[in-house]
């Protein structure tokens, strides 16, 4: 019943977007192929209609939930919806928090980070361009506004988004600064920039000299250039035991 009620609240929630205006409402057209006899037509009716009347209470019960709660503690109880993978539940508690403080600290920040994990790059793009505004000195909200753009196919925005991360990231922060570089070399080279991936994935190598992944993006790089005996070498060590 909680994954019943979990998706069907894609279908109810109405999203409050701040400085975008894109609104993507989902089909909730299942289509029927074939369903014999009219009784069982009435069985799918009674089971809709349960259904509908089961999310209706609990939108209510959420909606009731959160009115008599301070943003604080909403924002607290949206990241445990969160991390527990109730996402519908906790974009709901998160666009309450906006409807009554649109400045709250991180709340597009978190935004994002829910629309990404729902798969929602333009949604999570949205959220993190409002976060970035809000706190443009965050390595973090660049680099997750990189990657977003990275998922969406916009490399040159990503690229863009990486660099200034790279420019605000803490020296001692090595493991992250490796995952940037690695993310920057790979929208180098679906852009084509095969040079800059190169150079990308060599300083990866700087903090991590034995990670296979790379090892072996940096192969298939080489490849790309025709540099045959560097790839050889580069495969080999992203196979190594």
């Amino acid at each position: 019943m909680k994954n019943c009620i979990a998706t069907s609240l894609c279908f109810f929630l109405v999203v409050f977007m701040v400085g975008c205006g894109k609104n993507d409402t989902p089909s909730t057209s299942v289509g029927i192929l074939y369903t014999p006899g009219n009784i069982k037509n009435e069985n799918h009716r009674d089971e809709t209609s349960q259904q509908d009347a089961s999310t209706a209470v609990y939108l209510q019960q959420l909606s009731n939930k959160l009115k008599v709660m301070n943003n604080d503690d909403v924002f607290r109880y949206a990241l445990d919806l969160q991390n527990q993978g109730r996402y519908s539940e906790a974009l709901a508690a998160y666009n309450k928090i906006i409807e009554t403080d649109e400045s709250y600290p991180e709340i597009y920040y978190h935004r994002g980070l829910l629309y990404r994990d729902m798969d929602a790059q333009d949604e999570a793009i949205c959220a993190f361009q409002t976060a970035v505004i809000q706190n443009p000195d965050s390595a973090e909200i660049h680099y997750n506004l990189g990657y977003a753009y990275q998922r969406k196919g916009l490399y040159t925005e990503a690229i863009t988004e990486y660099q200034k991360a790279l420019g605000l990231i803490s020296e001692n922060k090595t493991k992250q600064k490796s995952s940037i570089h690695f993310n920057l070399g790979s929208s180098y080279f679906s852009q084509g920039s095969i040079d800059d991936a190169i150079s990308e994935y060599e300083k990866v190598l700087t903090y991590n000299p034995r990670d296979k992944e790379t090892h072996q993006k940096l192969g298939i790089a080489y490849t790309a250039k025709g540099w045959v005996d560097k790839a050889k070498n580069e495969f080999s060590l992203s196979t190594e035991k």
